[in-house]
């Protein structure tokens, strides 16, 4: 798989995890951050790495794939500590079943994305 296909993945992983703030934020999963303004603050930094990031791979830089493959590891975990919370609390408004709806994609584009990554690095 060619760095610009990596970088489409990617791209799709940034989008849902940009969707995925949305729904946290929709349904109060920042009030576990203690504040919105902190959610917000750690949210854009992530999504910021991530940018930087699809710009690396799309320069075809080594830095780029490690950054890659650290956001498609945080996509995963991020989507199964969503999916854990919702089974656990049952709720999904204002626990860490917030997010659950997107966390699942999220998770599953993170795990392709890595999954790309691992073959770029093998090969």
């Amino acid at each position: 798989m060619s760095s610009t296909d990596i970088a489409y993945l990617f791209l799709l992983l940034i989008l849902l995890q940009i969707y995925h703030i949305f729904e946290e934020i929709a349904l109060e999963a920042y009030k576990l951050a203690g504040s919105l303004n902190k959610y917000l603050l750690v949210a854009s930094v992530l999504v910021t790495i991530n940018i930087v990031a699809l710009y690396l791979l799309l320069r075809d830089l080594p830095a780029g794939y490690i950054l890659a493959a650290l956001g498609a590891l945080i996509g995963i975990g991020n989507g199964l500590v969503h999916v854990v919370g919702y089974l656990r609390s049952r709720s999904i408004r204002g626990t860490l079943g917030a997010g659950f709806f997107t966390g699942i994609p999220l998770a599953l584009v993170g795990g392709v994305v890595l999954y790309a990554l691992i073959d770029v690095f093998v090969s």
